[in-house]
């Protein structure tokens, strides 16, 4: 895959490194401030040039559905960079980052496209909605691939608690929850959208079958046979791994780093009782959770536990090379620049601090509603 001239691979790091110890530290100081204008342009090749070999054409129309607090955010920055560099088109709300939630997406919510604007049919879907496989099939390619990503949904449930602070919703903290708590407290949900089985909300189930085992097992088998790859968060490398397979891309394309997450100071590690209650409150997400872990094992073996062992081993050096050459540090975003350009600012979270003047890493970097408001300046001529 060509690679834009603005958008520089950290693969000059080892060259660096002669140079630094030829000349000293002087030079190196004043080598780096302008790496990203010296850097040739063949360093930008794949990491993988095998894999790229074996791989049929790579896949450019996807459904990411954006589960909460499941590392989404860092996943959908994979969709989102790729995209735009690839100039592909999103489904964007007109504002904010949803699509209808808690209403079940609908075709209609989708931004109509300009005729004769030069693109006749999105690309890429990647932010927050109510699953519906057939309205989506109904906005989509014929081709596009469905993805999704699982989180331990006790794990899942105290972020929650902690981001959207469920604790003023519930008047009790995540520690006490459940002992007494009436099911018409459980079933709450914050704005109509955040609570309980929040997994299974997303992808579309009805909270009157949370309790209800054979429907929740079905739900599972039939969102199944709707995604070409459900993701789980505890296995995040060799899912990403699987994610390069199924869409044909570069291993660059797959890199991630922890974006939207909670500074440490917010995050209370579960008890052992803590989560077995949490476990039993999240009942539907548990069963979804454990069925695709397994259905995720399956994916390992058919990939071949050697291969996926390499690949995962590249993937992390790979993530390594590109937070060195990006990443200086983080701040709370509430303090950062950005904060002052989008709507809505989460006071827990944490922003990445890019140390490059490098158009990749501000990519790789950009929180969700910034980026978001990016790639609608950018497609505002192609959608009315």
């Amino acid at each position: 895959m060509k690679t834009k001239k603005s958008e520089i691979k950290p693969r000059l790091t080892y060259q660096i490194y002669v140079v630094t110890t030829i000349f000293g530290v002087g030079v190196f100081g004043a080598f780096f401030s302008f790496s990203h204008f010296r850097i040739p342009m063949e360093m930008s090749k794949p990491f993988d040039e095998d894999f790229e070999d074996n791989c049929p054409d790579a896949k450019t129309n996807v459904v990411f559905l954006k589960t909460h607090k499941a590392a989404s955010s860092s996943i959908q920055n994979i969709f989102m960079r790729y995209g735009d560099t690839h100039d592909l088109l999103f489904v964007l709300p007109h504002y904010g980052n949803y699509f209808g939630h808690p209403q079940h997406f609908h075709h209609s919510m989708a931004p109509r496209l300009k005729p004769f604007a030069g693109k006749t049919h999105y690309n890429i879907f990647t932010h927050h909605t109510r699953f519906n496989y057939q309205e989506l099939k109904r906005l989509m390619p014929e081709n596009t691939v469905f993805v999704t990503v699982l989180r331990d949904p006790a794990e899942l449930f105290e972020s929650l608690y902690s981001y959207y602070s469920l604790k003023n919703l519930f008047h009790e903290s995540i520690f006490t929850i459940g002992f007494n708590t009436s099911q018409k407290v459980l079933n709450t949900r914050y704005a109509g959208k955040i609570g309980r089985n929040q997994m299974s909300f997303d992808l579309g189930m009805s909270p009157s079958h949370f309790d209800d085992l054979k429907t929740i097992e079905q739900f599972a088998q039939k969102l199944d046979k709707e995604f070409d790859l459900v993701m789980i968060a505890e296995q995040m490398d060799e899912s990403l791994v699987l994610l390069q397979n199924l869409l044909c891309w570069n291993i660059d394309d797959v890199v991630i780093f922890k974006l939207n997450a909670r500074s440490d100071k917010f995050v209370r590690p579960l008890t052992a009782d803590t989560r077995q209650r949490l476990q039993v409150i999240n009942s539907a997400d548990q069963v979804l959770y454990d069925f695709f872990k397994k259905r995720l094992a399956e994916k390992i073996h058919e990939f071949g536990k050697r291969k996926i062992v390499a690949s995962v081993k590249k993937l992390a050096k790979r993530r390594e090379e590109w937070f060195d050459f990006c990443v200086q540090g983080e701040n709370l975003l509430i303090n950062t620049e950005e904060a002052k350009k989008v709507s809505y600012v989460n006071p827990k979270v944490m922003q990445l601090k890019p140390k490059e003047d490098n158009a990749t890493c501000k990519k790789m970097t950009d929180q969700e509603l910034y980026y978001t408001n990016k790639l609608r300046e950018k497609q505002k001529n192609w959608v009315v």
